[in-house]
């Protein structure tokens, strides 16, 4: 995967009250770290930024960090952490680490659910449970994500990190037998539990007459 370039720029103002400045003016505070440098404060522009998150990689992205007022600050580095607001969902902060792209890195690739299953048609359930997978491979290697077929998962059978496919560059980490996808029976409604339980109705009979009360003639 060609990494992608993003622009930044060092924030030379580190007072108190500056990172909420620069998310006034539509920009992101960051700091970028590793590689036996010193950490830098740094900010990214807010759009762009969203548009990274929403690309390849998504909050595992790996970039070209272009450092408009410090050239030799920039350079490969991997997205580790964003922050968001915990009510807005707006980024508050991220942090970059610094990579070599000749070095292996340890990163999480999305899953991508192909075809449509057989359990579905029967009235199943697809149950996710896990949704990334951690793999090891060097950074222009990283695939955007990883295909799972899912066309033969019957109810009551899952997929599991062994059935994916991954490139022949990249090592899954993630254990194997941890299941990706899980076929579930049908749902049943607490009505339909509860007319099973008790069984079919008796049948109403018309016009039948109980016979009390009536004198012999």
């Amino acid at each position: 995967m060609e990494l992608q370039t993003l622009d930044a720029r060092v924030r030379t103002n580190r007072k108190k009250g500056a990172a909420r400045k620069e998310r006034a003016a539509g920009r992101i505070p960051g700091v970028i770290y590793g590689e036996g440098q010193e950490a830098v404060s740094i900010s990214l522009d807010g759009r762009e930024f969203v548009r990274l998150l929403h690309g390849a990689g998504g909050e595992h992205a790996v970039v070209e960090l272009k450092m408009e007022n410090a050239p030799d600050k920039g350079g490969p580095a991997m997205l580790r952490e964003v922050q968001h607001h915990p009510l807005r969902d707006d980024v508050l902060h991220v942090d970059f680490q610094r990579i070599r792209l000749d070095r292996k890195i340890v990163t999480y690739v999305p899953i991508h659910l192909e075809g449509k299953a057989k359990g579905l048609t029967e009235g199943g359930v697809l149950d996710y449970q896990l949704r990334e997978v951690e793999v090891e491979c060097l950074p222009v290697d990283v695939p955007e994500y990883l295909e799972l077929d899912i066309t033969e998962l019957e109810i009551g059978h899952s997929l599991h990190v062994s059935d994916l496919k991954a490139p022949d560059k990249v090592t899954l980490i993630t254990e194997p037998e941890r299941a990706v996808v899980t076929m579930l029976a049908p749902r049943v409604t607490v009505e339909e539990e509860e007319a099973e339980e008790e069984g079919p109705a008796e049948p109403e009979v018309v016009g039948e007459e109980s016979g009390e009360g009536e004198e012999e003639g």
